[in-house]
């Protein structure tokens, strides 16, 4: 199947709004639609890393959001970005709040919190097929 120029394709696929802690404290938000090949992307530090990641090493994965349609998942992670720190802190201590704050939610919208995808297991995925090889 040929790719879609159009990025159609790409709105097919569950996209995840996700925020990391890094080791300095500070937070990062991403947006992707493979959790497991981001968190090795910036864990790795390689060039499809993020900028910021590769200054700033990851502690672990904080929370991670699903949307239905990328653009919904891009208009999340712009919104996040926007918020202070202590709201961002806020957020994370009340993931299920991301459809009631003013400031993050859309009409007609439910975003899902997956308060139980960690790190660790997205790391560990790899090792597991590592070791398959």
């Amino acid at each position: 199947m040929e790719p879609d120029p159009y990025g159609a394709e790409e709105e097919r696929l569950m996209p995840y709004i996700y925020m990391v802690r890094c080791t300095d404290r500070s937070l990062y938000t991403g947006i992707t639609t493979d959790m497991a090949r981001r968190m090795r992307e910036h864990c790795g530090r390689k060039k499809s890393g993020a900028k910021y990641t590769k200054s700033h090493p990851l502690q672990s994965l904080e929370m991670v959001w699903e949307a239905e349609t990328w653009t919904l998942a891009a208009k999340l992670e712009y919104r996040i970005k926007q918020l202070e720190k202590n709201q961002k802190e806020e957020l994370l201590s009340h993931p299920e709040k991301v459809n009631e704050w003013p400031s993050l939610r859309q009409p007609d919208v439910i975003y899902r919190p997956h308060p139980e995808m960690n790190l660790d297991c997205f790391l560990s995925r790899r090792n597991d097929t590592e070791e398959s090889s």
